[in-house]
């Protein structure tokens, strides 16, 4: 039973009904948690020998009045994926999945407690991807989800 409000928070967002809609249309499901971490996997479009979904490993501490933080992770090992299984593509997809920013932590991406270091100009460019202590992690989802649905999406990066 959670006994930390970042945690109890974080359950109840994802027993609400966004989370719950992305779930019964197949986009994402919630794989685990082990408080703060929490792995999620977020469906891709059928590409070529490239996987149906790719699950990402949040870190939620202090969620969500603190962005979160979302690094691909390997099911199977329970580690950070191999960067030559990340999804790759063209555009927004190879800048948002680039194993080589921030050594592979984290998404190059306008939600995430990493990449909005430095990147301030961001909340002017991208608001509708900045995150605000009322989001909830559905916020983040629908960007990796709409990512993994785009032309720019070509499958695994290493392929």
């Amino acid at each position: 039973m959670a006994s930390r409000p970042d945690e109890v928070t974080f359950l109840a967002h994802a027993e609400a009904g966004p989370f719950e809609n992305g779930v019964d249309r197949g986009r994402w499901r919630l794989v685990s948690i082990d408080w703060p971490h929490a792995v999620l996997a977020v469906s891709a479009a059928e590409r070529a020998e490239a996987p149906s979904e790719y699950a990402f490993r949040f870190e939620l501490s202090n969620y969500p009045a603190q962005l979160p933080i979302a690094q691909p992770w390997d099911l199977a090992t329970k580690t950070p994926l191999a960067f030559a299984k990340w999804p790759g593509g063209v555009d927004r997809v190879q800048y948002a999945f680039n194993p080589g920013f921030k050594e592979g932590k984290c998404l190059y991406l306008p939600c995430d407690r990493l990449a909005i270091e430095g990147h301030e100009a961001w909340r002017t460019q991208h608001p509708e991807m900045i995150w605000t202590a009322s989001s909830d992690i559905t916020l983040y989802l629908r960007i990796i989800y709409d990512l993994l649905h785009s032309k720019d999406y070509k499958g695994l990066r290493g392929a």
